[in-house]
């Protein structure tokens, strides 16, 4: 239950994720600002370089070759990268609204050597270059490059960013198959973990802190297991043992001449046979599991308040519509017998009513007209062997009744809710789901 209400931020999964992620793009941002620093300054340099490895092997193969042998070579290394015209570049009658890059014409000019003059830069509006060559002899070239040249730092950072981001996911993915799955699957055992010893040991797999909390895990769960076999042990032998020496001591009263004593011995002898039944059918309920079944609760709890109503009891039942649902049905029979026999102990009509307040919920209320029980006792009335005040311990018993209603409703992922009756009495609300679920 704990676990569904957290929030996606609280998940050690999430927490991973971000880590990770965080973790990759920090690094990013560091290699990208070592970059940077050791870049800074130098942005023309960059491209002054890559321009020149473009650009400088045909100036300087043109500067090399008679003027007659130029026009030649011109025309035949014409591609789409580079295109070499004879002529003056003039920005202005270039239309392309250009800008002129003088720090970049002098570096490419010393890069050539000298003798080679880059009289005009101009990139345009789409970064574009264009060059005004001037060579040895005078005679002037434009130089265009058909493609942008590549930013000087977005460029050579693309690969690490992607480098990195595929990282982050590769470890978020390890990160969650190696430590979320196994600390999944322990939140999951905790969760079902039953007195019945149905489930096997938690297999101890995972990082070593994981691994030494399954194996404390199992270790109580084993010392649970133990303690509750020794207590059901004990219990139903001293249940056992009691049972001879009730049923000698309820034959002894039939000698008994006084009418009014052996009736107040044998109420005593009920209500210890009472809370010996309450006490075994409470361990019994603990640790046989019973396995979830399709079963019409307004018929189930309809039939219970006949055989109430038959042992002369005022038992009014309704159920709004038909009810049925996955449950228990012995344990829910059970809720419901000791809530119905609660209330016709304190009060003198008692009604049931069956309803299904959602789709997956159902529920059963049992009201009477007795005493109630004061709001701030109602908590603790819940607990087993709680006893409240004389004016509701006249029926005796061990005060389990309450206690078994409230283990079949939490067992069925419900809860049970004592509610104030006006103008007086008590509303035992016993809600459970009945959603479909696998064997016990």
């Amino acid at each position: 239950m704990q676990l569904a209400k957290a929030g996606l931020g609280t998940r050690i999964r999430t927490q991973i994720t971000i880590l990770v992620f965080l973790t990759g793009v920090t690094s990013s941002g560091l290699v990208a600002l070592l970059f940077l620093i050791l870049q800074s300054g130098t942005g023309t340099d960059l491209r002054v370089q890559m321009t020149a490895n473009r650009v400088a092997p045909l100036l300087r193969t043109l500067d090399a070759l008679a003027p007659a042998s130029r026009a030649l070579v011109v025309e035949n290394l014409r591609d789409q990268v580079i295109q070499i015209d004879f002529g003056r570049l003039v920005p202005t009658s270039e239309g392309t609204h250009g800008r002129a890059l003088p720090k970049i014409s002098e570096a490419l000019t010393a890069a050539l050597g000298g003798r080679i003059r880059i009289a005009v830069a101009v990139e345009d509006s789409s970064g574009r270059l264009r060059l005004g060559a001037q060579m040895g002899d005078g005679q002037e070239f434009v130089v265009r490059l058909a493609q942008p040249a590549p930013p000087p730092l977005v460029f050579p950072m693309l690969p690490p960013l992607l480098i990195f981001v595929a990282l982050s996911i590769a470890l978020s993915l390890w990160a969650g198959l190696r430590i979320v799955a196994p600390l999944t699957r322990f939140a999951a055992a905790v969760e079902r973990f039953g007195l019945d010893g149905a489930d096997a040991p938690l297999p101890e797999e995972g990082p070593a802190e994981i691994r030494r909390a399954t194996g404390a895990f199992n270790r109580m769960r084993e010392r649970i297991l133990r303690l509750v076999g020794d207590r059901t042990r004990m219990m139903m032998a001293i249940s056992h043992d009691l049972r001879t020496p009730l049923t000698r001591l309820r034959l002894r009263t039939e000698d008994i001449d006084d009418a009014e004593l052996r009736s107040r011995m044998r109420r005593d002898m009920d209500v210890m046979e009472n809370s010996i039944a309450d006490a075994v059918t409470s361990l019994r309920q603990s640790s046989v599991p019973e396995n979830f079944e399709r079963t019409d609760l307004a018929s189930l709890v309809g039939t219970i308040c006949d055989e109430f109503t038959d042992a002369g009891f005022s038992v009014e039942f309704a159920a709004a519509e038909r009810v049925a649902g996955w449950v228990r049905p012995l344990a829910v029979s059970r809720a419901v017998s000791n809530l119905v026999q609660n209330a016709t102990k304190y009060g003198t009509r008692i009604s049931v009513h069956v309803s299904k307040p959602a789709s997956n919920m159902a529920r059963i209320e049992v009201v009477d007209d007795g005493p109630g029980i004061p709001a701030h006792e109602r908590q603790a009335v819940i607990r087993p062997f709680y006893r409240m005040d004389p004016a509701r311990m006249d029926g005796g018993g061990f005060g389990l009744g309450l206690a078994i209603a409230d283990d079949v409703a939490r067992s069925h992922d419900g809860q049970l809710t004592l509610l104030s009756n006006q103008p007086n009495g008590l509303c035992a609300r016993l809600d459970l789901s009945i959603s479909a679920r696998p064997l016990a």
